[in-house]
């Protein structure tokens, strides 16, 4: 037997079974015309010592590329964000892909640090779940120059090569919008990120198309965009709630927003009605309404669009010889899906303007 802390190389394995590293490697390759009676000697004496191919190097190997799939988050606290990171990885497992993650943070050089390394290590394709505003060109310059596959979950992130599967924002700020309407809301507090990114401006145009005709809602008075965490978000919320105007209705732009705002609505005491875009693993026990699309269908999606799509062989990501053609980032342009949101309907949101009034009361 081999030593605890040894690893078994092929070289190894070719001599506990007598026979010679070609052979030993055509075995374990899954080749043909080798002796039935040579192919089990090698079998065991793998098993014995407990031998596994690399199947990074095999891949390479046979002209393909590595198994490994780039995947950017800016926040890995965000729910939206650990969500989809989660189902990635779940749905990569199924057609043997394996992540390789940053957490970018504020940081556009990181991004463009990871896109470099990505690059470098032959990666077969990045996947961007969220980026910084500023950092949409890294990604349009490396599909373009390398032809790697590019899916991103942000639509900020485009260009010739980027597949992007996106959930249509404008109708989130909208629905949310709408749903406070709907049960007699007219001054609503908004709670955004970042005031370039292309989710926050989507949203907050879906926002502004749901008061169309109402002259008699107030919304721009309380507007912030600038809330990058719970913290800020918390910030926010406290001050408008002790302010002697408060709004009856929050909205807020990301999950990690309308937890802040939920904390500080539970230090205070104060629960004005609240509709949160993007949902998170307490939402349902704190009775909190969201607006959210399907995860799950996205994710796959993705995935599916990392694979060859065309060409010979079992169709999947870096196969061997007659599977280079189809692959994302040979240049075509491939746009943007979008997928629906719908509202999920837990109490926050269908709170009457009653809390408003006696918030008005009292301070006034």
């Amino acid at each position: 037997m081999a030593k605890q802390n040894d690893r078994p190389t092929l070289a190894t394995v070719a001599a506990r079974a007598g026979v010679s590293i070609k052979t030993a490697s055509r075995v374990l390759n899954g080749e043909k015309h080798v002796a039935q009676a040579t192919a089990e000697k090698v079998e065991d004496a793998a098993a014995e010592l407990g031998f596994r191919l690399n199947p990074t190097a095999k891949r390479l190997r046979a002209g393909g590329r590595s198994p490994y799939i780039g995947i950017v988050l800016t926040d890995a606290d965000d729910a939206f964000q650990a969500r989809v990171f989660s189902a990635l990885e779940a749905e990569l497992a199924t057609v043997e892909l394996r992540p390789v993650v940053t957490v970018a943070g504020d940081d556009p050089e990181r991004e463009q640090a990871f896109v470099d390394e990505c690059l470098a290590n032959d990666l077969s394709g990045i996947i961007v779940v969220r980026s910084h505003p500023d950092a949409g060109d890294i990604y349009a310059r490396a599909a373009a120059a390398s032809g790697i596959r590019i899916v991103s979950f942000d639509p900020a992130v485009s260009g010739d090569g980027i597949s992007i599967l996106a959930g249509d924002e404008v109708d989130a700020g909208r629905l949310a919008a709408k749903q406070l309407l709907d049960h007699g809301h007219i001054a609503l507090g908004v709670i955004g990120d970042h005031s370039t990114s292309l989710i926050t401006t989507r949203r907050l145009e879906g926002i502004q198309s749901a008061f169309t005709g109402r002259h008699d809602v107030g919304w721009r008075a309380y507007m912030r965009e600038d809330a990058h965490d719970e913290a800020s978000a918390k910030n926010v919320v406290a001050a408008w709630l002790g302010s002697r105007s408060a709004p009856s209705a929050l909205i807020t732009l990301s999950a990690t927003l309308t937890q802040g705002a939920i904390d500080a609505c539970r230090r205070l005491d104060e629960w004005p009605a609240l509709v949160g875009i993007d949902d998170f693993p307490t939402a349902e026990l704190l009775d909190v309404t969201v607006i959210d699309r399907d995860v799950e269908t996205m994710v796959a999606e993705a995935v599916r669009r990392l694979q060859v799509t065309t060409g010979e062989g079992d169709g999947r990501l870096g196969g061997g010889a007659g599977e280079g053609e189809g692959r994302l980032g040979d240049g075509a342009s491939l746009g943007q899906d979008v997928f629906p949101v719908r509202v999920i309907a837990r109490g926050s949101g269908e709170e009457l303007p009653e809390q408003a009034r006696r918030l008005s009361s009292r301070n006034s």
